[in-house]
C-alpha cells in the first residue's frame, strides 16, 4: 500500500478497529503525531485512559513560537513547497535537522537509535494536520467531550517541535485532563534518559486516577499502544501516490 495518500481518518479507523478487537479497554498512548491519533481514537473507542505525549495540535488548538516555526520550516518546509505535497510521501528529515530540532537533548547513541527507525509518512495526513482549515473532512478535529476517562498530556521542557502552549491547551479541553512537563527532555520523552522519568510520572498518574481498575484482569498485563503510523501501513520504502 502506498503511504503518501493515506488520511488521518484512515489511520484512525485502522487503530479503532485494532482496539475494538481487544478483550478489555487499553490505556492508549501516543507520541507526536501519535499523540493526536491517540485522542482521535479515544473519542471513538472504549479505553481505560489516554497518554498524549508531545502531541501535535488538534484542529482549533493553535500556538506558535519563533523556535517551533523555525523547526517546522526546517523539517517540513521543502515538502510543503513542492507541487501537490498531499500526493507525495513525507520523507524523514536529515540527520542534522533531526539532531538539532527533534533529538536536541538526547545522547548521540539514543538519537541515532531513534533516527534509524524513521520511515516515510503520509503527505496527505500531514497536510490535514498543518492546514486543518482546508480539510473539509475535519480529520484532525477531536470530539473532546466524548472522552470521559483520565487524559495525561505530556510536554518535554526542551521540545523544539511542538509549541509549549499546545500541551496545557489540549489538557484543558478534557473533563479529566492533566498537564505534565518532563524536565530537560526534548520531543522524545520516551527515549534515552527521559524514558524512566516519563514512565515514573505515568505510573503515578495511573495510580492516582485508578486508570487500570477496569482494564486489567487476573494475570493480564497492560496493552500499551504507542500510536503513530500503523506498522502495516508504513512501508520502509517510500511510495508515491
Amino acid at each position: 500500500m502506498k503511504i503518501a495518500p493515506l488520511t488521518m481518518r484512515e489511520y484512525t479507523d485502522d487503530l479503532v478497529a485494532l482496539i475494538d478487537s481487544l478483550d478489555s479497554p487499553p490505556l492508549v498512548v501516543g507520541l507526536s503525531l501519535g499523540g493526536l491519533l491517540a485522542q482521535l481514537v479515544a473519542a471513538r473507542t472504549r479505553h481505560a485512559g489516554v497518554v498524549a505525549a508531545c502531541p501535535v495540535g488538534a484542529a482549533g488548538i493553535v500556538a506558535a513560537t519563533p523556535t517551533t516555526l523555525r523547526s517546522v520550516g526546517s523539517i517540513y518546509g521543502r515538502h510543503f513547497l513542492q507541487p501537490r505535497p498531499w500526493a507525495n510521501p513525507l520523507h524523514p528529515p536529515t540527520w542534522q535537522r533531526f539532531r538539532r530540532w527533534v533529538a536536541n537533548a538526547q545522547t548521540e547513541d539514543a538519537a541515532r537509535e531513534f533516527f534509524a527507525d524513521l520511515v516515510c509518512e503520509s503527505g496527505r495526513a500531514y497536510c490535514e494536520v498543518f492546514f486543518p482549515f482546508l480539510d473539509r473532512g475535519k480529520a484532525t478535529t477531536v470530539n473532546f467531550a466524548a472522552v470521559t476517562t483520565p487524559v495525561l498530556v505530556i510536554r518535554g521542557e526542551c521540545d523544539r517541535v511542538v509549541p509549549p502552549q499546545i500541551i496545557p491547551k489540549t489538557a484543558a479541553r478534557y473533563q479529566r485532563g492533566t498537564y505534565l512537563q518532563i524536565p530537560r527532555s526534548d520531543h522524545l520523552v520516551f527515549s534515552g534518559e527521559a524514558l524512566p522519568v516519563t514512565m515514573g510520572h505515568i505510573d503515578d498518574w495511573i495510580a492516582r486516577n485508578h486508570v487500570l481498575a477496569n482494564a486489567i484482569g487476573d494475570g493480564q498485563r497492560l496493552a500499551l499502544y504507542r500510536l503513530g503510523v500503523p506498522e502495516h501501513l508504513a512501508p520502509k520504502r517510500c511510495g508515491r501516490g
